[in-house]
């Protein structure tokens, strides 16, 4: 196991000092055995409730009669379940008087004790350890014994029992807030399992701590507090150093906690981190062992957890594709939806993203975040990379006048993705609200013509929605028909080839005109020219055009060439 790291305080990293940390008491309390030496689901119950409490020896008991003779102060009696069996009721109070008398320890008992077992031992402030019944007397005493005298390898030895179990319970589907509940309750620390992205996975909280869990939370999602290596994800897992010690910044917090830390490495890079949480001083060789033992484990939970999205996630394509398509038949149609897991009965509206320009990304990219915004966002989706060529969403709506929740969808993945990957360019588009599964192809081609047309308009980093389209939406019908281009280009090419050979701004003159409803003082004050100027250029304009503007018919031939125009992918100019 590579050496624990302390950054011991911001003067000393600002120095990059890493300084090892060490805190082996000498002495083994009730609270090692609990954690080192017991099996994982011993409970600790009884008055003598003190996990400090000092243990001399173990001993196992071996009858009622001449305790003297069996026990010495400060032993850790073991007392078999036959024992208790045969000890007459009223007979208890005696016996746990004697016990707590010499003092012993604790008692360590088999399965589960009577109520009046466990109101004598509150009544002489005993502290009982309950093991499972089915454990073995011998074993239990050999490995208290072996902690007591070799600490370091009842350690060791313990910490691949939790790996063990760990792993087991991963395999038994228990998830990863049982696996965190079981490492807290070992080392009596806090236990977090954070995601790629530093959000809380899992996190168990010993009864007794006292910290902010706000002011944790947010102190463990700090990116730039995670140690340098960490974070690059291909860089952690090729480290040689695999835990880490830090104080964490808790702002005015009285609570001086550090953590251990570990990367969760799956692959070629980590997929997460897990940390154990607790006072600075009290972090020991356990704890150490428990984030290593502990991150392998979460590793093969996390690995599972992904086979499984991942199928999931291709049962959920293939359906999504063939239904886009329109190649599945409507009885595989029905077998699939039931096990999509998402409710399709539900009103919809379709959006589709995707990378313009220079800088694209992998879709990837854009699936992960659009997923996380999804992971906060009050309406369910289903999303999937759609012929490597877009993203699609599928998004539920309350109702079919419930578009807000597209448009705030919309407005959230833009945000991320501008703090994510500020030098990327996103495009993209929102159908209208559809009412069937039926119509969800219909949807996606409003969507996927939205997002066409606004990367031709330059709508960039923004979802375009369709029904706002208005008139375009007729244009780009029509724009690629013979006719239609020769018409365009009967008008706008003398403007184009004028502005090309004189440097002129006739185009962007047309543009301002129609965008001031032909007011020509608002059009020169746009283009900050002088009025004659303007009515020089809009001379010229006639003249190039073969058009009298003062005629609505040929107002109208000159907007509509503009806007054809502006819908041709190498021109690309901004909508007026």
């Amino acid at each position: 196991m590579a050496t624990p790291k302390l950054e011991p305080s911001p003067a000393a990293l600002r120095n990059d000092r890493i300084m090892r940390t060490d805190s082996s008491p000498a002495e083994i309390n009730i609270g090692d055995v609990l954690r080192l030496a017991l099996p994982i689901n011993t409970t600790l119950i009884g008055g003598g409730m003190e996990a400090r409490r000092f243990v001399n020896w173990v001993v196992v008991l071996a009858s009622w009669e001449d305790l003297e003779s069996q026990i010495n102060p400060h032993d850790l009696v073991i007392v078999p379940p036959s024992l208790f069996a045969n000890l007459e009721p009223a007979k208890f109070n005696l016996i746990f008087e004697m016990l707590a008398g010499f003092p012993v320890a604790g008692l360590v008992c088999f399965g589960m004790l009577a109520d009046e077992l466990t109101h004598q031992a509150e009544a002489h402030n005993l502290t009982i350890l309950v093991v499972p019944e089915n454990a073995s007397v011998r074993e239990i005493h050999h490995s208290i014994s072996v902690l007591l005298l070799d600490r370091q390898s009842a350690t060791s030895e313990r910490a691949i029992q939790l790996y063990r179990q760990l792993s087991a319970m991963s395999r038994e589907g228990q998830g990863l807030a049982a696996m965190t509940e079981v490492m807290s309750k070992l080392t009596g620390n806090i236990v977090a399992v954070q995601d790629k992205r530093l959000e809380i996975q899992a996190i168990s909280w010993p009864s007794n701590t006292t910290v902010s869990r706000e002011a944790l939370i947010e102190a463990l999602q700090q990116r730039d507090a995670l140690p340098p290596v960490l974070r690059n994800r291909k860089a952690a897992a090729k480290s040689r150093q695999s835990i880490w010690q830090q104080l964490l910044p808790l702002g005015d917090s009285p609570v001086h906690l550090a953590r251990l830390l570990s990367p969760i490495i799956s692959g070629d890079r980590a997929r997460g981190y897990l940390s154990v949480i607790g006072p600075v001083a009290e972090l020991d060789m356990f704890d150490s062992l428990t984030v290593e033992h502990g991150a392998a484990a979460c590793a093969l939970e996390m690995a599972k957890t992904k086979a499984v999205n991942e199928a999931k996630k291709s049962l959920r394509g293939d359906f999504l594709e063939g239904l886009l398509a329109g190649s599945l038949p409507r009885k595989e149609i029905e077998r699939l939806e039931g096990r999509l897991d998402h409710n399709t009965s539900e009103p919809h509206a379709v959006m589709v993203a995707g990378w313009i320009g220079t800088n694209k990304l992998s879709l990837r990219r854009l699936e992960t975040s659009t997923h996380w915004v999804l992971s906060n966002h009050p309406r369910p989706a289903l999303v999937h990379v759609y012929g490597n060529q877009y993203l699609v969403i599928f998004q539920a709506l309350k109702n079919l006048e419930d578009m807000d929740s597209a448009h705030q969808l919309g407005r959230r993945i833009r945000e991320q993705i501008e703090m994510e990957y500020p030098e990327a360019t996103l495009i993209g588009g929102i159908s209208g609200p559809v009412k069937t599964l039926a119509e969800w192809p219909e949807a996606y081609d409003q969507a996927l013509q939205a997002m066409q047309l606004g990367e031709r308009l330059k709508l960039t980093n923004q979802f375009v929605e369709f029904e706002s389209l208005g008139i375009y939406r007729l244009l780009y019908a029509l724009e690629e028909q013979p006719e239609v281009r020769e018409f365009t280009d009967e008008i706008m090419q003398p403007l184009i080839e004028y502005d090309n050979h004189n440097r002129g701004s006739l185009v962007k003159t047309v543009e301002a005109y129609f965008d001031h409803h032909g007011n020509i003082s608002q059009t020169a004050e746009s283009l900050f020219v002088h009025r004659n100027t303007l009515l020089y250029r809009m001379e010229r304009i006639q003249e190039l055009t073969g058009l009298n503007l003062d005629h609505a018919n040929m107002r109208l031939a000159l907007h509509l060439s503009l806007k054809l125009w502006q819908l041709r992918p190498e021109i690309g100019q901004p909508p007026i």
